[in-house]
């Protein structure tokens, strides 16, 4: 009978550089890179308290996975950690060019680990690359420019992020993970951190300048809802509401049988909470990104609710 050493329960971290094999960067790039990314890496650990040499570090190439021992907080990993290696990476791109500069994305999770003979064996490792390398947060992270993406498994968000407020669990938003055929649907937390500030250009002639658009009435609104195939179709529909990162309005839009009232019923419940409307579109633009349909339903819903749409 063979016997194998037991499995240990670690929190397990991945990371991976965005566009590490950009053409542009020559190996010199590379280099710099690389040497950024674990100088990065110990800086924050030292910086938030926690000891490098207890913990498993495997170089991924492009990234490193870490399992930390249970004895150290999760707590310290959501709340300090993050804010500490966003300011790392900034320190670390202000001085380098821009092929050798560093947008990292950062995932994390918990589960049991085990030895094997050629390396540590792990569903729950597997997992935590498997939301490293979720679409939509490498898609976030391209359009806002951020430094660093944290992403969160849904385990570790409900039982760590949402418990401490300097985690800022606000600050997050669900993403759906692509799953393997048979698989059940999965989930991911995401946290953009070191996005540029936005800037406002201030016109000399702004006195002048003509005044703001009136919104369009809420009509127009469920027009441009209904011109929209995964919002007009009852099945993709039913899917749009449960990949909704806010069940609270998901959960709040009632049942309508008729295509065109239930539309009425969603437009309706999105509109009465803050950043409704917003978080409808962030989850249309998934199921139908860059459709003209999409794109006319942002310029309405940014007329119709005053908020500036991404």
């Amino acid at each position: 009978m063979v016997s194998y050493p037991a499995a240990l329960h670690r929190t397990i971290m991945a990371v991976d550089v965005a566009g590490y094999n950009n053409p542009s960067r020559t190996m010199a790039h590379l280099r710099e890179v690389h040497d950024g990314l674990w100088r990065v890496l110990r800086n924050t650990f030292a910086e938030t308290g926690i000891p490098w040499d207890v913990c498993f570090v495997e170089n991924t190439g492009d990234g490193a996975m870490i399992l930390l021992p249970p004895d150290i907080a999760k707590a310290d990993l959501v709340a300090e950690f993050p804010a500490r290696m966003r300011d790392g990476l900034r320190r670390h791109n202000h001085v380098h060019a821009e092929e050798a500069r560093i947008q990292l994305r950062l995932a994390l999770h918990a589960g049991e680990v085990a030895e094997g003979s050629h390396g540590r064996i792990s569903k729950a490792a597997s997992f935590t690359f498997r939301i490293l390398d979720a679409p939509e947060a490498k898609a976030a992270q391209k359009e806002a420019k951020a430094d660093l993406a944290l992403i969160t498994s849904d385990l570790l968000y409900q039982d760590v992020v949402t418990q401490d407020a300097a985690a800022e669990p606000d600050a997050f938003r669900r993403i759906p993970v692509k799953v393997k055929p048979g698989e059940n649907a999965a989930w991911a937390w995401l946290r953009l951190l070191g996005a540029p500030a936005a800037t406002l250009a201030v016109s000399a002639t702004a006195g002048t300048s003509a005044p703001p658009e009136p919104p369009l009435s809420f009509p127009a609104l469920v027009e441009a809802l209904l011109a929209v195939a995964c919002v007009r179709n009852a099945e993709s529909r039913r899917l749009l509401l449960e990949m909704m990162s806010r069940r609270e309005i998901a959960e709040a839009v009632p049942h309508q049988a008729e295509d065109r009232l239930h539309v009425i019923e969603l437009a309706r419940t999105c509109e009465r909470y803050d950043g409704g409307l917003e978080e409808l579109l962030t989850t249309v633009r998934l199921l139908d990104p860059g459709s003209p349909q999409v794109e006319e339903l942002s310029a309405v819903i940014a007329r119709r609710s005053g908020f500036r749409v991404r």
